[in-house]
């Protein structure tokens, strides 16, 4: 159940990074702007898909909108950043040093 949330969680950040990618080049947006734009496509795609980082790991909240809502800002940073996440749960997770 984890590896498969986690590669949907990859995937989501494939796509947010390609489609901000797009729509910066069709609308010639600032980098600053750019940003704006894969948070805001990130948590889009984590609400409508109901993809949550802290659900995967057991981590239950009252309003499950936020755990939704902090997935999308993650994987806004693009799939580097997940990669590295998960890479530093696994190590943390066999009890080797990070």
């Amino acid at each position: 159940m984890t590896l498969d949330a986690l590669t949907v969680i990859v995937v989501l950040a494939l796509v947010v990074e390609f489609s901000t990618e797009v729509i910066k080049n069709i609308f010639s947006l600032k980098k600053g702007l750019g940003k704006a734009v894969a948070i805001l496509i990130g948590m889009i795609l984590c609400v409508s898909t109901q993809t949550g980082l802290l659900m995967v790991f057991g981590l239950d909240t009252f309003y499950p909108i936020i755990d939704y809502l902090v997935t999308g800002l993650i994987i806004s940073r693009g799939s580097n950043i997940i990669h590295d996440l998960v890479s530093r749960l696994k190590q943390e997770g066999t009890g080797k040093l990070v």
